[in-house]
């Protein structure tokens, strides 16, 4: 047979019910549950494959310094459950994953206003606002397919 090889058997070639059953006994002693386990279908896997190790590819980043003197010197990110300690206003090497989750990390604050309306009914107001929370800057990334536009495209899409 010339060409493609097929597999013995894939996530293709078998139907998924609600009912899963629970995950292997190596498992569930690890603390993994089928709840947490995501079945990538075959046609899938490469793209996947690929975006996972395209966010393994390490970048140069700096944190900007923030206007609050209480503000930490180090800046945590995480990506999946491992986290990373950054630390401000020096150039570092991280992976990109947690360039990904400094750039999608939201600071929301929120302003209170008590008062009685003109009928002398009390309200109050709540009103949101949100902004990135670290001032992140790209300062080297040597993958072709990353760099600036990849940048530009999570941080507008955050």
């Amino acid at each position: 047979m010339v060409g493609r090889r097929r597999s013995v058997i894939s996530t293709d070639d078998v139907e998924l019910g609600l009912n899963l059953g629970r995950a292997p006994e190596e498992l569930r002693e690890a603390g993994v549950e089928i709840d947490d386990i995501d079945i990538v279908p075959e046609h899938k896997m490469r793209s996947k494959a690929e975006e996972a190790k395209f966010m393994e590819d390490k970048v140069v980043v700096e944190i900007e310094g923030d206007e609050d003197p209480n503000a930490p010197v180090f800046v945590f990110a995480g990506h999946n459950g491992v986290s990373q300690y950054v630390e401000r206003g020096k150039p570092q090497v991280i992976k990109r994953k947690y360039l990904y989750s400094m750039l999608a990390a939201k600071r929301v604050k929120f302003a209170s206003a008590f008062g009685k309306d003109g009928n002398g009914n009390e309200f109050n107001r709540l009103s949101g606002s949100g902004q990135t929370a670290y001032r992140v800057r790209l300062v080297q990334d040597a993958n072709p397919l990353g760099g600036m536009r990849w940048f530009q495209e999570v941080a507008a899409a955050a």
